[in-house]
């Protein structure tokens, strides 16, 4: 038998030995929690924790979210529960959502004030919070309403969030043709992702300029996304080349070169 053999054999008994003990040890610091005996539990969590345990980490990391029987440290007890949500724990995905939900309700403060203020910057990512859920409840026509405000006062990034909401529906009726008018302002000043947007919309025939292959369109709007550092525009644009005949690959590329000029250059 082979030393990488006889290696696997015994770290497989040992792991045989130690999963009931692991199992028994998890069950004591589960009473000690539930009893709020917090000196156990945390004697018995943290060893458990180092080995990795799901259960313990998503315990532990309650224990120092609220202060139970440890000093209160936020920044611990998100360490913790990233840990687990990595091993898909579903309490602990909860654990860490509930923390970041802390930070956004915070920000949310000053964002709002800011954006009722007037701030382009501050109405655009209240859009944000209101499109994701993002210490606020989920509300897409407030998030359409709100990128409105910050893309009549011409930000790029809400003028592109604008295209997204028509494109989607998202908070507004479903319409490829504003869509595309909003994309193309954003795109105008060099807006990477607007660029995506506006190859996804020729790509699957939704675009309003018809002058030429559709495929040659998407493929010039993806490749200046590839060119700014989309790397999903990247993995696109190849495949549409393989769409093309000759005569339309020589056209997307000359296209793609005039977006250059227009698009890209001008904001490197």
């Amino acid at each position: 038998m082979s030393k990488r053999t006889l290696l696997a054999a015994a770290g497989l008994i040992l792991g045989l030995y130690n999963t009931p003990l692991l199992a028994a040890d998890l069950g004591q610091a589960s009473r000690a929690f539930e009893n709020k005996d917090y000196s156990a539990a945390l004697d018995a969590l943290e060893p458990l924790s180092k080995e990795g345990v799901p259960d313990a980490l998503n315990m532990l990391g309650q224990m120092y979210e609220n202060g139970w029987g440890v000093n209160k440290d936020l920044d611990k007890a998100a360490a913790l529960f990233k840990r687990g949500a990595n091993q898909g724990h579903l309490e602990s995905v909860n654990g860490l959502r509930r923390l970041k939900n802390l930070e956004y309700r915070k920000e949310l403060e000053t964002v709002q004030k800011n954006a009722e203020a007037g701030d382009a910057t501050a109405q655009n990512r209240l859009g944000e919070m209101y499109e994701f859920g993002y210490g606020i409840e989920r509300d897409p026509s407030m998030a359409y309403s709100w990128y409105l405000r910050a893309a009549e006062q011409k930000l790029v990034a809400a003028q592109h969030n604008i295209g997204r909401c028509y494109n989607f529906g998202t908070g507004v009726e479903q319409n490829f043709t504003e869509a595309e008018l909003w994309y193309r302002e954003a795109a105008k000043q060099g807006h990477m992702d607007a660029m995506f947007f506006l190859g996804t919309l020729y790509s699957n025939d939704h675009g309003l300029d018809h002058s030429t292959d559709t495929n040659v369109i998407a493929y010039a709007w993806m490749h200046n996304s590839a060119q700014l550092g989309n790397a999903t525009a990247a993995a696109i644009e190849k495949r549409l080349l393989m769409k093309l005949d000759e005569t339309q690959t020589q056209a997307a590329k000359t296209l793609a070169e005039k977006y250059l000029d227009q698009y890209v250059r001008p904001f490197k």
